[in-house]
């Protein structure tokens, strides 16, 4: 007996709004569904009626709810960062789906911290300074050192690049900055992201850049949220498409820069001090340098330009080899099984999973919502919550 197929109606509106919001073409969802690209375009048109299960595909495709298709109208939506990446138009790569739902991911996760806030009658507010780009780089630098209360020698003291990392999200997240990581692609697209939020601002750093990248790209980021604002960044500051997003990029690159490395404690580093513009700064040198303040050898060869000890030259030239190392060793990279556990703290934050897991505590939500909003299966919790605690 042959099983009975269940036709359904869906707005053919809500068909396309639901895939351009991945950004895929009808080819390319044709092809992912083995289907012809005129059976995808019937079904946007409204010429041709999808059957239950194909709609089920599309859902798990666009990696929207089956409720969603049978709105009668796209629904409203958080507009998506502004775009401050530099490449010129046509050398700019689209965003890719991943990236797409990068950004979906955080506005909802933003929602989501707020209605639990108010369901646990908390109140919260992220205290962020406020910045001008007429404000001079150095002395915003000097005042985010101050609010974040982390000195110099605290930093030199860190163990490594990842202490450093895990440190300096610690410090933003008691602003009330939800600091996200997703892997997204990296090659000359997005480097990472804000969003900006009454209650939870939001910084979303790309896993598959280094650690010293997200180092740098986490400031960068906090002074696109300093500006009263959010954007999509790949950190470049030249080229920019218009003059607003080159002295955006230009100004949030310099204020990263000197708060992590201020112009007095690198002139008073041992392997500077008496150093002049004539200086040949070696590779090695550079390292040592990067490593006692956990950054990358470009942030401190770039902050010797800025203090006039170095060749812009010589920084273009450096910083194209480093690019091209970077993405070798990224290519290199094995694939390593991650700890689910572990990795939930990594990418949502100890914030928000702590957020979450006292909700449901509170009887606000049930484990279902748990594994929805952390993005993780009801097995991993118990290690979630030891984690949490210290107690592994």
């Amino acid at each position: 007996m042959s099983r009975k197929v269940l036709a359904v109606t869906v707005e053919p509106k809500i068909l396309q709004w639901a895939r351009e919001s991945i950004g895929r073409d009808v080819g390319d969802i044709a092809k992912r569904l083995k289907l012809s690209k005129d059976t995808v375009e019937k079904w946007e048109s409204g010429e041709k009626p999808l059957t239950l299960t194909q709609l089920e595909r599309l859902s798990n495709l666009y990696k929207r709810p089956l409720a969603a298709f049978f709105l009668p109208e796209p629904p409203k939506e958080p507009p998506p960062p502004k775009d401050f990446r530099t490449l010129p138009s046509d050398q700019r790569k689209p965003l890719s789906t991943k990236t797409r739902l990068a950004i979906r991911r955080a506005s909802r996760l933003q929602s989501v911290a707020a209605e639990l806030t108010t369901g646990l009658n908390r109140e919260f507010a992220p205290s962020i300074l406020k910045v001008h780009l007429s404000d001079q780089p150095e002395t915003v630098a000097g005042k985010t050192r101050e609010q974040l209360g982390i000195t110099i020698q605290t930093q030199l003291q860190w163990k490594d690049e990842n202490t450093a990392l895990t440190e300096w999200r610690k410090a933003l997240e008691k602003l009330g900055i939800l600091v996200l990581q997703v892997a997204m692609p990296l090659d000359d697209e997005v480097r990472a992201f804000s969003v900006p939020h009454a209650q939870f601002p939001t910084i979303v750093l790309n896993l598959r850049d280094a650690l010293n990248g997200r180092i740098f790209s986490l400031f960068h980021e906090y002074t696109h949220l300093m500006l009263d604002g959010g954007g999509i960044c790949d950190m470049r500051d030249e080229g920019a498409n218009n003059h607003d997003n080159k002295a955006a990029e230009v100004f949030c690159n310099y204020v990263a820069g000197a708060t992590l490395v201020s112009k007095p404690h690198l002139l008073a580093h041992r392997l500077v001090e008496g150093r002049n513009a004539s200086t040949r700064w070696s590779e090695d040198t550079l390292k040592q340098i990067a490593q006692d303040f956990k950054v990358s050898p470009e942030v401190i060869l770039r902050r010797l330009v800025i203090c006039g000890l170095a060749a812009e030259e010589l920084y273009k030239r450096r910083r194209e080899d480093w690019k091209e190392k970077a993405k070798q060793r990224q290519e290199e990279r094995p694939f390593v099984k991650p700890n689910q556990s572990k990795k939930c703290l990594r990418e949502n934050g100890v914030p928000f999973v702590s957020l979450v897991l006292d909700s449901h505590r509170a009887g606000k939500i049930t484990y279902p919502d748990v594994a929805d909003y952390l993005a993780i299966r009801l097995q991993h919790l118990p290690k979630v919550e030891r984690l949490l605690t210290g107690k592994s």
